[in-house]
């Protein structure tokens, strides 16, 4: 029998449950990360049984998380005891959100100090996670009316720029030439996509101490940066940028010295270092550089 319903009279049906199409994913990741938290100060040590009765997982679901965050290097295996501990890419990545957090608070003062003594935005620059590129981590902009204006958390490729530019001469070796070996693309008119060029310009850099850069990622732009070290890894880089017609030799030799100063600064605070700053920067192939915007 056919039932006819009055639709205005029709209730609703009761609405079910949403799909949670993330939570598989999810599951994983709360997993993965309970197993990492187990290790710590008071217990460094764990074989999978006992970690997986102290997480409250299948030992078999354990097993296979470590399997993976061994390989990832996040946990490391004893080949007699068959007891892991935390990896170095743990280490690793606690310690560079030790260094972030302390390096933005201790940044913070003398990168505005830079921009109000130069007139000119001042930026904090860090490298990527992946390490492919460089992330504005702080920017101080200048008050004049004409500046150039750089977000924060932006990416630019390490190929291009004084800040990207100092990160890369100083990166460790390896790192260096995977970036140096890819695709350097083109920015601005002056970008350094000749892998011999860009070579000689980071050698270059790592004898003077800084780097500099004009119009290699913004027309009209140029820039100044020092690195900051932490043994034979580049913590950050402390930079100032402006337009170029505001650009002499002058104003490139005290922006070096500032930044240096200022990055200086830094590096004592977090018990970091900055490379020497050569007297290269007065001879006169950077003033003709100033000369040439």
């Amino acid at each position: 029998m056919t039932s006819l319903v009055d639709p205005s009279t029709r209730q609703p049906d009761p609405p079910g449950p949403a799909p949670d199409t993330g939570r598989p994913v999810l599951q994983v990741l709360e997993r993965t990360f309970a197993v990492l938290e187990a290790f710590d100060e008071t217990r460094s040590e764990w074989g999978a049984s006992e970690l997986a009765r102290a997480v409250d997982l299948p030992v078999p679901t354990v097993h296979r998380l470590l399997m993976a965050l061994r390989q990832l290097g996040y946990v490391t295996q004893d080949r007699q005891t068959k007891r892991f501990r935390l990896g170095p890419s743990a280490v690793l990545l606690g310690s560079r959100a030790r260094a972030v957090a302390d390096l933005r608070t201790v940044a913070l003062e003398p990168v505005r100090h830079l921009s109000r003594e130069l007139g000119e935005t001042a930026l904090l620059t860090g490298v990527s996670p992946d390490r492919s590129a460089s992330v504005c981590l702080e920017r101080v902009e200048s008050p004049q009316p004409l500046r150039l204006s750089v977000e924060p958390g932006r990416l630019v490729p390490l190929h291009a720029g004084a800040s990207q530019k100092a990160l890369l001469a100083f990166m460790p070796e390896e790192e260096a030439e995977r970036v140096i070996s890819g695709r350097l693309a083109r920015l601005c008119q002056s970008t350094l996509t000749d892998k011999r060029r860009l070579r000689a310009d980071l050698d270059l850099i790592r004898r003077r101490g800084f780097a500099t850069s004009l119009e290699e990622t913004n027309v009209g732009a140029w820039g100044v940066a020092v690195p900051i070290l932490s043994g034979t890894d580049v913590v950050c880089a402390v930079g100032v940028a402006g337009p170029s017609v505001r650009l002499s030799g002058d104003v490139v030799r005290r922006s070096v010295r500032r930044t240096h100063a200022a990055a200086a600064e830094i590096a004592q605070k977090l018990a970091y270092e900055v490379p020497r700053l050569s007297l290269v920067f007065e001879a006169a192939e950077l003033t003709q550089e100033a000369a040439s915007a």
